[in-house]
């Protein structure tokens, strides 16, 4: 991972790239550091801190977060009294692990590769736009992004809400939705497609905070598209939060208040007065985009996205160059991440014949033998506000301090950061813990990374025992503080009883067969089957109906006019020619079982009178059977030749 790095060039072809990359100094040696924060407490000179909003100050030498990766300082050439003046040092004789070192100088580095992903995520809209509704005129108008900072529990102002001009909490907030979206007068006719989700999220939050704080929602339309999403609306709305479909003309000062003037639907002029003014603001391009298209030989769109086509989201006019995220277009954090998949996909293809070399092998230390009687570690994770603003960490951590076996307890603002993880790693050696239970949020997602860390620290991965109190507790409890604790508590407790339990397990492998079963034979399933190809591995396309090609062989045309029935021709008859697709049409699944790896399905096809069973080995399934119209009751629907969906 190079952090702290330009792209300088791109050369050569898909498969045989050289980039050349320019890599920052830090100032300080990332391997020497230990995160201890001496140095900043000795800097004199203030730094506004850029990943808080500029909420707040720090120093030029600093980590912007708990979670930063890598976890160690760096310095700021921007504000540093010595790079800008040749003075101070002061930080150098305070760093007890002599880390910080001003002769750093730019490395260029040259990286030989096959595939490039670009995901170098959106930009802000610009300040003129802001202004409009009066940012920077009035300290009591912020934008989202600062409201989001002041409301997490790790940022500035530690999740308390207040009004810049004067300190106080306010008692009316408004949202402003669409600034800088959809809007032609700063030539950004698109919707960013996240921000009536984050308003509604930043809404609820604050109405956690401040149950009495009565909060309005200006919308012109409410864009809440994706599965279940509509709850969150509907849950905000549970919480008296007001949704009001209005176009917001101007924001005045008002005594030492905000007056919003707004127009209805119904032509009408309306003022309401607020304490603070929170702006939606969209997605934007990168600011770079432009100079990043002129490195990578890539298109832009007219709002300067990377551009692509319809049918394939992801390519650029390079090949081998490859988009993901919010730099092919504004969009969330699902899906981003199915994006990053999809493009992790694709490069996985281009590299076929390279898998597998350049393996490192990582060594690990001698596992201890489990002789001794158990010494359990307990570790109870804050989870920013996660678990913090509902559960009662401190008693929860308190909670174990008698239990039989218990040697060490204590609790931490991000379990998972990388410097709580190492710190994990430590203690577990200098109190010799045996046994370790964390209480955290999800093992589906962190169990591995806390396993890894055992093995680091030279135990099982299989003594180490996770308690969901974020999902289990703090979540389904969120009215319910007192409850929600007692239940972390029990939970904790069983999790230490049973760590007391635990054995270490050997690690076992077993094989895998590498054969995907693909069920649907629309353009998802066509698509996971080739890229699966491309990867070199086999698969099974299945199709219920008598041909491929699903819903998008009933259009002619999309909404960007790009003809489909030549791409679905084409599409089908690439699927038919590769020898590692076997396509069965007009086949059900009638029975699966087995586990991730080795699976074994019965699927039953139909021809003519003649139907067959094959048994079909596989280690992974993908589902791609599409969807189907809503057809709804009423409308005169089914009942009249002229309605129609």
């Amino acid at each position: 991972m190079l952090t702290n790095a330009d792209l300088l060039a791109l050369e050569g072809k898909a498969g045989d790239f050289t980039a050349r990359i320019r890599q920052r100094p830090r100032y300080i040696d990332a391997d020497a550091c230990t995160a201890c924060g001496l140095c900043t407490q000795y800097c004199p000179r203030h730094h506004v801190d850029p990943y808080n909003e500029g909420l707040s100050v720090t120093r030029p030498i600093h980590i912007d977060y708990a979670q930063a990766v890598p976890a160690t300082y760096y310095i700021d050439p921007s504000s540093c009294l010595h790079l800008q003046h040749d003075t101070c040092q002061i930080c150098v004789p305070v760093c007890q692990s002599h880390a910080i070192n001003f002769n750093q100088k730019p490395k260029d580095i040259e990286l030989n590769v096959g595939a490039v992903i670009l995901s170098p995520g959106f930009g802000k809209i610009e300040r003129s736009t802001l202004e409009k509704f009066g940012y920077g005129n009035h300290p009591d108008v912020v934008t989202s992004f600062e409201f989001e900072r002041m409301t997490t529990a790790s940022g500035p102002f530690m999740g308390e809400v207040k009004c810049f001009s004067d300190g106080r909490h306010p008692k009316r907030i408004a949202f402003i939705q669409c600034v800088g979206s959809r809007d032609l007068g700063c030539d950004n006719g698109y919707c960013s497609s996240v921000c009536c989700m984050y308003a509604i999220k930043e809404a609820m939050v604050a109405k956690e905070h401040d149950p009495e704080v009565e909060i309005t929602i200006y919308y012109m339309d409410i864009r809440t598209q994706g599965k279940e999403f509509d709850k969150a609306q509907q849950r905000a709305e549970s919480m008296g939060i007001k949704f009001v479909r209005a176009k917001v003309g101007d924001i005045t000062p008002w005594n030492n208040r905000l007056q919003l003037t707004y127009s209805t639907l119904e032509g009408g002029h309306e003022f309401e007065p607020f304490d603070l003014v929170v702006l939606s603001v969209g997605l934007e391009s990168p600011r770079d985009a432009q100079g990043i298209a002129d490195i990578t030989g890539i298109e832009l769109n007219r709002y300067n996205f990377a551009k692509s086509e319809t049918f394939q989201p992801l390519a650029t006019k390079r090949d081998g160059v490859i988009v993901a995220g919010s730099f092919q277009g504004p969009k969330d954090i699902p899906e981003s991440v199915t994006q990053a998949s999809a493009a992790a996909g694709i490069a996985a293809g281009l590299l076929e014949k390279q898998r597998g070399q350049g393996i490192v092998h990582k060594d690990y230390p001698d596992e201890k033998t489990d002789t001794d009687e158990p010494r359990i570690g307990v570790f109870v994770c804050h989870c920013g506000i996660n678990i913090s603003s509902v559960v009662d960490v401190h008693r929860v951590e308190d909670s174990v301090a008698d239990m039989e076996g218990v040697v060490y307890h204590t609790d931490s603002l991000y379990s998972c950061s990388q410097d709580a993880v190492e710190t994990l790693k430590k203690t577990i050696i200098k109190h010799d813990l045996n046994r370790v239970v964390i209480a955290a949020c999800s093992p589906r997602t962190h169990e591995p990374l806390f396993q890894e860390t055992l093995k680091d620290a030279g135990l099982n991965p299989c003594l180490v025992e996770m308690v969901n109190i974020r999902d289990q507790c703090s979540w389904v409890h969120a009215g319910e503080p007192d409850a929600a604790t007692d239940k972390s508590q029990d939970l904790v407790r069983m999790a230490v009883a049973k760590a007391r339990k635990l054995k270490p397990l050997p690690e076992q492998t077993v094989p895998v067969t590498a054969r995907a079963l693909i069920v649907g034979g629309g353009i998802a399933g066509m698509v996971a089957a080739l890229t699966m190809a491309e990867q070199g591995f086999e698969s099974v396309l299945l199709e219920k109906g008598k041909t491929l090609g699903g819903n998008l062989g009933l259009l002619n045309h999309t909404l960007s006019s790009s003809e489909t029935a030549g791409y679905v021709k084409k599409l089908v008859a690439r699927v038919k020619k590769n020898k590692k697709i076997d396509v069965l049409t007009n086949a059900e699944i009638v029975q699966s079982s087995g586990f991730i790896g080795n699976y074994c399905s019965v699927v039953a096809t139909t021809t003519g009178k003649k139907k067959e069973e094959h048994t079909i080995d596989h280690g992974v399934v993908i589902l791609a059977t599409g969807g189907h119209e809503h057809r709804p009751d009423g409308y005169l629907l089914g009942k009249n030749s002229k309605v129609l969906t």
